[in-house]
């Protein structure tokens, strides 16, 4: 017998967690029963070459540059392939339309993060898209609290899944004590949202030594590196573009900074935990969800000189910090793993596909 074809929709293929996390779920849902296919509405992008090489079916749209292209490659996709489960990421309007104007279901939108920041249309238009979803899956509480409060989900039809990450891939590193320059480490992409501003301002105010590793690109590099050289630590600052596999930065750092305004939830920050790197967060909800005081130091968003005070802090008491690392790299172990996350979706699955029993073993926060 068959197995099920489930389409994944993002709209492009950037280094992003979604991205990352629909990755991770086409490499395991073939095992729990399930084909796959990941379809790209906006075009390819810089894990083009991941997915290939993972030998995951991939459909990328042709004609990227306008919104009605990306429709009609959608349902294109959809006439040809008839999806059992229709899932999109990122792209709740047009490839929910698509699966709507096309008449299949189930559509299943996974929500990601925030969408305060949107544009208000946009924000209006995803709402009204998430209502109209047959099942919406949000990556924390937070996110979940969110979208209630906006209007945005109907009852009974949303769930929880976190993301989770490969714990053979972020091995632990072994604890050791801050080099005399410790070395600090932010993975994420470069935008606004990831408050990387306000970790440069509140670095220029330490007083002892220090190097800092930036992993990832954006739009705001040009910004960011301006930024240093007015603030004259540059020569102090590596920026070192996208990378495939960040895991042998984490097992160089002393400290993982995640200043982020806003996050749904932060696979960058899991990364770190499973690595047994300490971290410094900034206090968001969503992080509170996985980690408390025990686990990870907290600065509040956004704000310099918080931020430059808990650097000091958690630098000059170190062995404290290497204690919350054992802590935190626990608490991913017991519940932010591949193997949960992927368990979770096929359970979710055959729910929706009337199939009555779940997979062995799979999380039951669904």
């Amino acid at each position: 017998m068959a197995k099920p074809l489930v389409t994944h929709v993002l709209w492009t293929l950037g280094r992003g967690g979604a991205e990352r996390m629909v990755f991770d779920l086409a490499r395991r849902l073939p095992d729990l029963g399930y084909s796959v296919r990941v379809v790209a509405a906006g075009g390819g992008g810089d894990m083009e070459e991941d997915f290939a090489h993972a030998g995951i079916p991939l459909a990328l749209n042709p004609n990227p540059g306008s919104r009605r292209a990306a429709v009609a490659f959608l349902r294109q996709e959809l006439s040809e392939h008839r999806p059992a489960i229709w899932h999109t990421h990122l792209t709740p309007v047009w490839g929910g339309f698509a699966a709507r104007s096309s008449f299949v279901r189930p559509w299943v939108a996974t929500v990601h993060g925030y969408e305060s920041g949107l544009p208000w249309l946009m924000r209006l238009a995803r709402s009204f898209a998430y209502r109209r979803a047959d099942y919406v899956v949000c990556v924390s509480e937070a996110v979940r609290a969110s979208l209630r409060r906006s209007g945005g989900l109907g009852p009974n039809r949303s769930s929880v899944i976190p993301p989770g990450i490969d714990p053979d891939r972020f091995r632990p590193r072994e604890p050791h004590l801050a080099s005399d320059t410790p070395e600090l480490l932010t993975v994420s992409r470069l935008v606004p949202e990831k408050g990387l501003d306000v970790l440069l301002e509140a670095l220029s105010g330490v007083l002892r030594p220090w190097r800092l590793t930036m992993v990832g690109d954006g739009p705001e590099l040009p910004a960011l590196k301006r930024q240093a050289e007015v603030l004259g630590i540059l020569p102090r600052v590596r920026f070192v573009g996208a990378v495939a596999d960040p895991s042998s930065f984490y097992q160089r750092a002393d400290l993982f900074c995640f200043p982020s305004r806003s996050e749904g939830q932060g696979i960058a920050l899991l990364e770190a935990a499973a690595a047994r790197v300490p971290a410094l967060s900034s206090d968001l909800p969503a992080v509170r969800e996985a980690f408390g005081e025990d686990a990870v130091a907290y600065a509040p968003a956004d704000d310099v000189d918080a931020w430059r005070r808990a650097l000091e802090r958690a630098l000059a008491r170190y062995p404290e910090a290497l204690a919350r690392a054992d802590r935190a790299q626990a608490a991913v172990s017991s519940r932010y793993t591949l193997d949960v996350m992927a368990k979770s979706h096929a359970e979710l699955y055959r729910r929706l596909l009337g199939r009555r029993h779940a997979p062995d073993g799979a999380s039951r926060r669904v």
